[in-house]
């Protein structure tokens, strides 16, 4: 391979061992980054000073350049609290979108039974950073230094001054202890007690589970259960100092026994509380508006030994796989790199081999970007890749290394340590090794797909015994956030050969856990998500196709005009550049946009087709330009006795849009590709039943369907006509496949009448699966009337279509769809499989065996077909009226000439048709009259 110069130096470039893909899942070797006892390192964000002597006391400061990174050795579900300014870990007081609160549309309230109120109390609640590297429990202490800066300020002329954040005793600068987590913050500190001054000048010891965020109305007491003391009042500039000790109780072995005491000003107070048995992370608490910074910080452990917590500055680096394009001779691609610390350039090194000769420090770079921060990036760079000359996808694996500024950060080391330990993560099993690199597979046929949706990863646990598989109870209630829900997560995942990970609707649920208030917080999700060791893993070794849902846009059924109006209006019950932030975030993370308008709506649909050009990808968004949800028009203005007026099935209702639905039926009537897979419209048959648990029946709709009801309203199939219009188009050619997620159900469907496909896949993590509407069944019709056939159904509750429970000892349904098109075979095979399964040792889930067709089974049959003829070899045709109108495209036989289609749909026999081939420079039209099929 012919290599060119590299821009950047080499430095620490240790040469990355190859490792066989398949006993790459059985290897074992660590690599730790954290720092050890007797250890001392910088990281780059702070100074960790440590003494000779075992377990003696370990001072943490923050002697580095400012930046909004809070360094390696600290860990938060909120970064976005705090920055690193003038050699002190300081408070952040002001954030974008730090307004925002958990809601949603007026919908939710009419739904769920409460008064839907624009106004609402914003202040944020607690926020906590710890030290991961110590998790304490028996006898220890904790101490750190602080300095007061300012006092909360007086509230803005539009804010409510009854709102918690400008009420005395609000504001908490003080020390975290016990926390089952390191990211037990923000409402969800359910074991951490937060033990601090507060700005009504009192020492407090407030206990867990305390979820100070205002209320809707913004103007109910909060409340502080524990113990309080009188301490003073502090001053802008004054030192203090707040020493915790922690010891077992000397008469009740289910407490501790805790002191804390805080000096200011020459003042010494103390406060002792038996509390139940401490064990955790400790770290620094916050709330509210007053300013502070943390000089230092120290941990006195007695007997607790630290851990080890490796680290992986290179969040993750992956390929947006429908930006590959071939330009000339040469093949590009797009790379989406994320970094947890600040960075100047990013450089990915490409090679043919995973362990090239002389090591990947003698590789050349393909592709450089600078490492951005602004509103909407935190330590981001987009870098565009120019393979190596004379390499085509189609025929050569490849492998990159990721280099920032010089070093290579591809390696994971974060494997084999105590960040994916108790409390932060429970890993699958793929990988065990942090030491890989990452690959781009060949794409040939068969085109092999992975299809995941309801990425919500932290919100199940599941453990395996001699009984089988058990879910475990409580696992969400103490927020351990983990790397994947279940041990033997993917373990098998390399055994099926997956070119591609389609990441389809809700891959990181933006608002699931929290509504983030910062940028910093908001990427935290992201990197929650996607960033783990195993997720990490999937998307660095395949090719990625990322199509988002409401909750990645971090508010639920964002959709239709209605998010447009939220983005761009204030006053309408959320904070307008909460949303803004969110959409430039996701349009950013998905296309690969260096910029993204916050208010336009984006246009994102897009197809990837691959270099062979005999399998097409299309990418749909079904969500941000559909009509509006509502059902009632000019209500205000004289109508409004008359409900519904503007009914789901009304014939103007529109669901992707007219100029996405143009570009959809041009896409199809013009694309020679034989198979063709389509993602991004939320289901289409109308099968899944509407609120939680299918409670929306009602004597004018039996099939449990209530059209105002916000979760029959984010079907795609809600919008009928829409939808109607779309499966008329799909049927009319063979070789499609529509698939989604977001319903947290697994399914294979066919429409009777349009031979259309349609597939769903998930839920990882969450459960929560749409009920059934009655009838549901191998054969039914759904709400509107549709005859369908269900060839496999995976439901929360059931095993299959005839609505079998689980077997005893059965995993929790967590699946992906396992999707193979195989145009060389005219072949189409799809299975439903939970996340723990192998492909040979376990059947398919929903159904006995594989569901398997071909295109002649699919689309409406054809209405004609044309004579025998021959064309330009292994070229593009188009076959169009002769008004030019198109009609389809196909792909001439590399052999002979000829055109392997079944026939033509919804063309009359004895219609002239004009066929135009095109190969390079080359073309050859000509008319054909249409024949009977």
């Amino acid at each position: 391979m012919a290599d060119k110069k590299t821009e950047l130096p080499n430095r620490n470039c240790d040469e990355i061992r190859e490792i066989d893909r398949r006993d790459f899942l059985a290897t074992t070797a660590a690599v730790s980054l954290g720092a050890a006892a007797g250890s001392s390192f910088s990281d780059g964000s702070f100074k960790q000073v440590t003494h000779s002597l075992l377990n003696a006391p370990t001072t943490f400061e923050f002697q580095t350049p400012d930046t909004l990174f809070h360094g390696h050795d600290w860990q938060s579900l909120n970064p976005g609290y705090w920055k690193i300014q003038d050699g002190a870990l300081r408070r952040r007081l002001k954030n974008v979108g730090d307004r925002a609160r958990r809601t949603g549309f007026p919908y939710h309230g009419e739904t769920h039974g409460f008064e839907f109120k624009t106004e609402y109390d914003p202040s944020l609640p607690v926020g906590i950073i710890y030290q991961p590297n110590w998790n304490l429990r028996e006898n220890y202490s904790v101490k750190a230094s602080f300095t007061f800066r300012c006092k909360r300020p007086l509230p803005a002329e539009t804010d409510d001054p009854g709102w918690h954040m400008y009420q005395d005793g609000y504001g908490l600068m003080g020390i975290a202890i016990g926390g089952k987590s390191v990211y037990e913050s923000y409402g969800k500190v359910s074991n951490a007690w937060n033990i601090g001054w507060t700005d009504d000048g009192k020492l407090r010891m407030i206990r867990p589970g305390n979820r100070d965020r205002g209320k809707q109305s913004g103007n109910q007491p909060f409340q502080q259960p524990g113990v309080e003391i009188e301490a003073m009042d502090l001053l802008p500039g004054d030192r203090c100092e707040l020493l915790v000790s922690v010891s077992p109780s000397p008469t009740n072995p289910k407490q501790s026994k805790v002191v804390a005491k805080f000096s200011a000003n020459g003042k010494t107070v103390t406060v002792t509380k038996f509390i139940p048995k401490q064990a955790g992370y400790v770290g620094i608490a916050s709330r509210g508006l007053i300013d502070f910074e943390v000089n230092q910080f120290e941990v006195i452990p007695e007997a607790n030994q630290p851990l080890k917590v490796g680290i992986s500055d290179c969040l993750v680096c992956y390929p947006l796989g429908d930006t590959l394009k071939q330009k000339g001779k040469e093949w590009t691609v797009r790379f989406v790199a994320l970094f947890a610390s600040d960075g100047t350039r990013v450089e990915i090194r490409v090679h043919d081999s995973p362990s090239p000769e002389g090591g990947w420090g003698t590789v050349a770079g393909y592709g450089s970007a600078k490492i951005i921060n602004n509103p909407f990036r935190r330590n981001t760079a987009i870098i565009d890749v120019t393979l190596p000359a004379n390499f085509n996808p189609n025929e050569t694996e490849l492998f990159y290394t990721v280099w920032k500024d010089g070093i290579d950060v591809t390696a994971d080391g974060r494997l084999g340590t105590d960040a994916c330990g108790p409390g932060t993560a429970l890993v699958g099993d793929v990988p065990t090794n942090g030491n890989y690199v990452g690959r781009l597979p060949r794409l040939r046929a068969p085109y092999k797909l992975c299809g995941l949706s309801c990425h919500a990863i932290t919100s199940g646990l599941q453990q395996r015994d001699d009984q089988g598989w058990k879910e475990m109870a409580g696992g969400r209630d103490v927020w351990q956030f983990r790397d994947q829900p279940t041990v033997e997560a993917y373990k098998h995942l390399e055994e099926y050969d997956f070119q591609v990970m389609v990441w389809e609707d809700d891959v990181w649920y933006m608002e699931l856990v929290m509504y983030p208030p910062s940028t910093d917080d908001a990427y935290k999700i992201i990197e929650l998500s996607i960033c783990g060791p195993t997720s990490r893993w999937q998307m660095m070794r395949h090719w990625n196709v990322i199509n988002p849902g409401d909750h990645d846009y971090g508010m639920d059924d964002v959709k239709g005009p209605e998010q447009l109006a939220i983005r761009k209006q204030d006053g309408l019950g959320q904070d307008s550049s909460y949303l803004r932030r969110n959409f430039q975030i996701v349009h950013h993370l998905t296309t690969g946009a260096e910029e993204s308008d916050p208010v336009t709506n984006p246009k994102k649909w897009r197809a990837w087709k691959m270099p062979n050009r005999d399998f097409t990808l299309i990418v749909l968004d079904s969500r941000l330009w559909r009509s509006s949800q509502d059902v009632d028009i000019w209500d205000d203005q004289g109508w409004d006795k008359f409900k519904s007026l503007y009914d789901r099935t009304d014939p103007t209702r529109s669901l992707l849009g007219e100029e996405q639905f143009g570009w959809l039926k041009e896409q199809l009537s013009t694309d020679s590709s034989p198979l063709i897979c389509l993602t991004g419209i939320n289901g289409l048959h109308t099968i899944w039943a509407g609120a939680k648990n299918g409670n929306s029946a009602s004597k004018d709709h039996p099939k449990n369907f209530e059209q105002r009801d916000r979760v029959t309203a984010d079907y795609a199939g809600w919008v009928k006509a829409g939808s109607d219009r779309v499966l008329e188009l799909l049927g009319s050619r063979e070789g499609i496949v529509s698939v989604y997620g977001d319903v947290h159900n697994g399914s294979i469907t066919n429409n009777v009448e349009h031979r259309v496909l349609e597939c769903s896949f998930g839920p990882i993590g969450r459960t929560g699966g749409r009920a059934l509407i009655p009838g549901f069944g191998p054969k039914m019709k759904d709400v509107d009337e549709r005859e369908i056939e269900i060839h496999s159904l995976y439901h929360r509750n059931f095993k299959n279509a005839e609505q079998e429970p689980h077997d005893q000892g059965d995993p929790v349904y967590w699946n992906f769809l396992e999707m193979t098109f195989d145009p060389d075979q005219d072949k189409i095979e799809l299975a439903l499989r939970n996340i723990v399964d192998h492909p040979d040792k376990n059947q398919p889930r929903g159904r006995l065996g594989k569901f398997a067709t071909s295109t002649a089974e699919t689309g409406r049959m054809p209405s004609c077909k044309l004579p025998a003829f021959k064309t330009l070899k292994d070229a593009e045709v188009f076959i169009s009226q002769m008004n030019g109108k198109s009609i389809r495209g196909a792909r001439s036989s590399i052999r002979t000439g000829e055109l392997n289609i079944n026939g033509l749909v919804d063309i009359e026999p004895g219609t002239k048709v004009l066929v135009t081939a095109v190969r390079g420079n080359d073309s050859e039209s000509q008319v054909l009259t249409t024949i009977e099929a």
